[in-house]
């Protein structure tokens, strides 16, 4: 009867632990670190959905904005590593902040474990039509004519320093006004609160298509596929070499199981190859990039350092 029991006892065991690694068996919460509508919570509500099928379970966005993204990154750094709690952010969390913050409560690298890149988005200067700005060589030159007296909004590090880069490659002073979503950046631009905002393309976009707002750059190499009558900053501006290029990727706690993270990768990454979802990506100012666990963390380290060299260049002191 012993030895019976304790074979009941050991193969309940097994069991257990069998069952204990079935994942995902509940749903899983993504946490978004920025406020709603722009191009990064547009993309992650879309995969959410594509996700929650492939999973078998509901995929569930949660918005946590503030502080840099930082409010929202800390709660899935604090959160267990069993891969029900992920993070969906972009190169303000993972890079930029590492140089804008004196003590940056979280390290991008060791206390998270990386899934994948997930794809790359660029930034645009948009102004109120009433101002007397119709492109960025007259916005540079007011600026210079009166210097601190103009203001532009951001809801980003990213926003951040694009503005600070352009201050100190055009020779101007600029005033940064900070907002914690971009949608209350965006609506005090159309109001005429404040004349000017550096933001990712998709909440710009409808209201630059339809004259609310006037686009004077964009700030990657190269023009944005949606807005190809749009000049670079470089090439508006006249500053050779301006380039700024924002990015999204999705990681977990840190000691998350290897074989979850592999899991995830598979399936985000055959979200992302499907044609009619990088055609939805790209309307959302989002172009697909993704990258293998390992090559995510290799690019997340080398971005930090890019981003470094750019808050340092811009003369943006850490708070």
């Amino acid at each position: 009867m012993r030895k019976l029991l304790l074979s009941f006892i050991v193969s309940l065991c097994a069991t257990t632990s069998v069952l204990a690694q079935v994942y995902p068996s509940r749903p899983i919460r993504v946490i978004a670190p920025f406020g709603a509508g722009g191009g990064g919570d547009t993309t992650i509500r879309l995969m959410a959905q594509h996700l929650s099928a492939a999973m078998g379970q509901p995929v569930v966005v949660e918005n946590r904005p503030g502080v840099n993204g930082v409010i929202g990154t800390q709660e899935v750094q604090r959160s267990p590593a069993d891969g029900y709690t992920l993070l969906y952010g972009g190169n303000t969390v993972y890079a930029a902040n590492s140089s804008l913050m004196k003590k940056l409560p979280y390290d991008p690298v060791k206390d998270f474990a990386s899934v994948t890149r997930v794809g790359m988005m660029p930034f645009v200067l948009v102004v109120n039509p009433a101002t007397p700005f119709q492109n960025l060589k007259d916005f540079i030159g007011y600026a210079r004519d009166n210097p601190g007296k103009l203001n532009f909004a951001s809801s980003s590090a990213s926003g951040h320093v694009a503005g600070a880069m352009l201050s100190r490659m055009a020779g101007v002073k600029l005033v940064h006004v900070p907002y914690k979503a971009s949608s209350n950046g965006m609506m005090d631009v159309l109001s005429g609160v404040v004349p000017a905002m550096i933001v990712d393309l998709l909440p710009a976009l409808p209201h630059i298509q339809s004259g609310k707002l006037r686009a004077l750059g964009v700030t990657t190499p190269t023009r944005a596929v949606l807005m190809p009558s749009v000049p670079t900053m470089a090439e508006a501006g006249g500053l050779p070499g301006y380039e700024l290029m924002g990015w999204m990727a999705m990681a977990a706690p840190a000691g998350t199981r290897p074989d979850i993270v592999a899991r995830l990768n598979t399936e985000v990454t055959k979200i992302l190859a499907k044609p009619d979802i990088k055609e939805a990506f790209l309307k959302a100012g989002v172009e697909v990039s993704t990258s293998s666990p390992e090559g995510m963390t290799s690019f997340v380290i080398a971005e930090r350092d890019k981003w470094a060299a750019m808050v340092k260049e811009a003369g943006i002191t850490p708070e």
